[in-house]
């Protein structure tokens, strides 16, 4: 026992050292010229164009430093995908693949931009679109890296560790604009479980919408929940009005939306009624859910239980009788 004692006490002193020793170098003042972490802000974060074939619209961009450090902010121009799901883009950093969508070449006077600390500066970027350019949604984005200046600049063979912004851009060229939208989808959640009967009540609508068109898609519309007396219990706009989202050509996007008031025992049905363009076409969905209370689906199981231990009784008592009847 003894000997446990003193092998806790060495033990538990040595954390509290290599502890100590952490703090402490945690704490410690990087050396001048170490490269440091730096970072910007940026505003707007969207932008969107339609231009003609040929003609151009500027983009003001407003950079600032946030960080401790004089930066150098290097501007760069990335295509991106959809990630078929929230909307957020998944952005391409390799140069050599080039979207056909891409606005690469659409974006002039992308230049460094030196920041000190805490400097804000406006930069106005132009987008031209070539005369040669086919009609349709075109996409990017412009993303800017704080690289620190001064004692703070990497050293050779040393690289900073810099998070990067952007502003997604968006370009419409008019003309032969194909429409063809398609709701693929309507899912009900408890938190991340897509499902059609719950014990606890469903907090969360999905409406997953497919663009096989040319251009970028705002949908929109009504989204309502019936019970089983055809009761109205909860109606919302779909796609935020105030600031719609896009779904980009040939891609899907799932929109999702909290919902509240199921609480009683039943069948609900849920009604979106999804449009596009310029509303002339109605794309409507039905779906129906259960939701069944947990004490409930707890004593319908306990009841269950019940009835196949009475059956199998009844069977055992069947084949036991039997087996009498055929001994007589």
């Amino acid at each position: 026992m003894q000997k446990f004692r003193r092998f806790f006490t060495v033990l538990v002193g040595a954390v509290l050292l290599a502890s100590s020793s952490a703090a402490v170098f945690a704490q410690s003042p990087q050396p001048a010229g170490t490269p440091s972490g730096s970072g910007l802000s940026i505003a707007p974060t969207v932008s969107e164009f339609t231009i003609q074939p040929g003609g151009s619209e500027n983009i003001t961009i407003t950079l600032k430093n946030i960080t401790v450090d004089n930066v150098v902010a290097k501007g760069i121009v990335n295509d991106f995908t959809s990630d078929n799901s929230t909307g957020n883009p998944k952005i391409i950093t390799d140069t050599s693949i080039k979207s056909p969508n891409s606005i690469r070449d659409f974006v002039q006077n992308l230049d460094d931009v030196p920041l000190n600390k805490g400097q804000q500066k406006n930069i106005i970027l132009e987008i031209h679109v070539p005369k040669t350019a086919t009609p349709g949604a075109y996409y990017g984005i412009v993303r800017y890296r704080a690289v620190p200046t001064g004692v703070n600049a990497p050293g050779p063979g040393q690289v900073a560790l810099t998070a990067s912004v952007g502003t997604i851009v968006l370009v419409t060229v008019p003309g032969n604009i194909r429409e063809q939208v398609q709701v693929a989808g309507l899912h009900i959640y408890r938190g991340a479980h897509d499902s059609t009967i719950f014990f606890g009540p469903p907090n969360k609508l999905g409406i997953e919408v497919r663009n096989y068109g040319n251009g970028f898609e705002k949908p929109f519309g009504t989204v309502e929940i019936h019970d089983q007396f055809n009761k109205l219990i909860t109606t919302y706009q779909f796609n935020n009005p105030k600031q719609p989202g896009n779904v980009l050509p040939n891609s899907t996007r799932l929109f999702t939306h909290d919902i509240s008031g199921i609480s009683r025992i039943g069948r609900y049905t849920v009604i979106a009624s999804v449009s596009y363009g310029n509303g002339s076409q109605v794309l409507t969905l039905k779906k129906d859910f259960w939701y069944i209370p947990q004490w409930i689906g707890l004593l319908m199981l306990l009841v269950l239980i019940g009835l196949i231990v009475l059956a199998y009784r009844a069977y055992r008592r069947y084949k036991r009788d039997k087996r009498h009847s055929f001994k007589n």
